[in-house]
């Protein structure tokens, strides 16, 4: 036996991989979480940005579809909408606006359209979810 500062230094056979056991039992749990919050993170992020690019079609259909507007289509809106989601998918929904601004100034329009927001997290089920998005700005 070997005496180190008052305590004995006791080493059982069955003891020598306990810590790598549980370190290996413990790995999957943590890279799940992991991958979870990384997930989870990315999705609320295109939910920001999704939200962000609906505004930026309202006020555009709001601005550049005035009565004296020469060009406004649902074709224009759906580009600035596109445009505006940086490199995000748009869709399976179209952008489409509510109302047209030539015809009804001072009024609220709004950009709209169904979409998917994917969640993907390792050895959990798919928590893909769609949404409603939705921006308003008022016609000029």
């Amino acid at each position: 036996m070997v005496w180190r500062q008052g305590y004995r230094n006791v080493r059982r056979r069955g003891d020598r991989g306990a810590v790598a056991v549980e370190f290996a039992l413990l790995v999957p749990l943590l890279v799940v979480i992991l991958f979870g919050i990384i997930s989870v993170g990315i999705a609320l992020f295109r939910v920001v940005n999704y939200t962000s690019a609906a505004r930026e079609g309202a006020r555009y259909a709001a601005v550049h579809c005035r009565p004296e507007a020469a060009v406004c289509t649902q074709d224009l809106i759906v580009g600035r909408v596109t445009q505006a989601a940086n490199g995000n998918p748009v869709g399976p929904g179209t952008p489409i606006a509510d109302r047209d601004c030539s015809v009804t100034p001072g009024e609220p329009v709004t950009v709209s359209w169904e979409q998917t927001v994917p969640v993907h997290i390792p050895l959990v089920p798919d928590l893909t979810f769609t949404m409603t998005v939705a921006g308003t700005f008022r016609c000029e």
